[in-house]
C-alpha cells in the first residue's frame, strides 16, 4: 500500500494513523498521529496520552533527547495498533510531542521504502520483491 506523506509537516513527512490502550485496562483508547522517525531508538507517545490511558510505568531508562540532552524517563507497556497492521505490545517512553513517533523499536518489524521524489511510503511486512 502506498501512503503519501503527511503535508501537515514541514518538511513533508510519512506519518500513520495509530490506536494506543493500555495493556491493564484496554479503554480507554486514543487514535493520534503517528510520526515514523528512523532516527528514535524508541517509540514514544505524547505525555497527556500516559495520563488520559492511566498507564503505569514498567522501567526507568536514561534517553538523549534531539537537543542532546539526557534525561532518566518512565517507559510504559501499551498496546499499539498502526493503519491495518497487526497490534503489538510495545514498551515506550513520554514526549512533549502532541503525536506519537515509531522509533527504530517498532520499526524493526517492517519493510519501510520512503520515495522522498514523490512524497509517499510503502511499508509492508512482507520483503518488496527486487
Amino acid at each position: 500500500m502506498i501512503v503519501p506523506y503527511d503535508i501537515n509537516f514541514d518538511p513533508p513527512a510519512p506519518v500513520l494513523s495509530a490506536v494506543l490502550t493500555g495493556v491493564v485496562r484496554s479503554r480507554p483508547q486514543m487514535r493520534l498521529p503517528a510520526l515514523i522517525d528512523t532516527g528514535a531508538d524508541v517509540t514514544a507517545i505524547p505525555n497527556t496520552a500516559v495520563n488520559d490511558l492511566h498507564l503505569y510505568a514498567v522501567a526507568r531508562i536514561e534517553v538523549e533527547g534531539i537537543n542532546a540532552n539526557i534525561a532518566t524517563v518512565n517507559m510504559y507497556m501499551v498496546r499499539l495498533s498502526v493503519d491495518g497492521q497487526p497490534p503489538c505490545e510495545i514498551e515506550v517512553v513520554p514526549t512533549r510531542q502532541p503525536f506519537v513517533i515509531l522509533g527504530r523499536d517498532w520499526l524493526e518489524s517492517y519493510y519501510l521504502l520512503l520515495n522522498g521524489p514523490e512524497k509517499n511510503f510503502v511499508l509492508s511486512q512482507t520483503r518488496p520483491k527486487e
